[in-house]
């Protein structure tokens, strides 16, 4: 066998060439699937829901008066419950079976006080719109109706300010 010199050239073999151009291409769509797979990966159970910037600025017109929360509380019993159970805490009948893209997931906790961080168009939005496993109501329940939900749900969580009060007020 001769050994290459300097005046000769090792010229490799088609079938490598190909074989690392195959393999450079087949790196590349497994690097590019990652990508997407990792951009659609299912939604951890902490991920924050955000509402659009314009539906968050929507003013609530219906004013929280005992008949809207009456009503409110209906509605909620009939469509909400199942899942936040009955004080919006995650913890309804149907909560167990609740899954996105085959991970469970538990419903919001519309006791927390955090919910006083989103405004009420924020609320009414994902109330309307939903987001799997949450149905939207946007059909099934009328814009009176949903705004009537919204009331109700924030009577669900304490305000902050509140808690601060009564620990110094020394509960009183």
């Amino acid at each position: 066998m001769l050994k290459p010199t300097a005046k000769m050239k090792t010229v490799p073999k088609a079938g490598v060439t190909h074989a690392l151009t195959f393999a450079g291409s087949l790196i590349a769509l497994v690097l590019g699937l990652l990508t997407v797979v990792a951009q659609n990966a299912p939604k951890t159970e902490g991920e924050a829901w955000t509402a659009p910037a314009r539906a968050a600025r929507k003013q609530n017109p219906v004013s929280a008066d005992t008949k809207s929360l009456v009503q409110g509380k209906e509605l909620f019993v009939a469509g909400c419950m199942p899942c936040h159970g009955p004080s919006g805490k995650g913890d309804g009948p149907a909560a167990a079976t609740l899954e996105r893209n085959g991970v469970s997931i538990r419903p919001g906790n519309l006791s927390n006080a955090k919910l006083w961080e989103q405004t009420d168009g924020a609320l009414f939005w994902k109330v309307s719109e939903g987001r799997s496993p949450m149905p939207a109501f946007l059909e099934a329940f009328s814009e009176t109706q949903r705004w009537q939900i919204v009331n109700y749900v924030r009577t669900l969580a304490p305000k902050e300010e509140n808690k601060n009060q009564v620990a110094n007020s020394g509960g009183k």
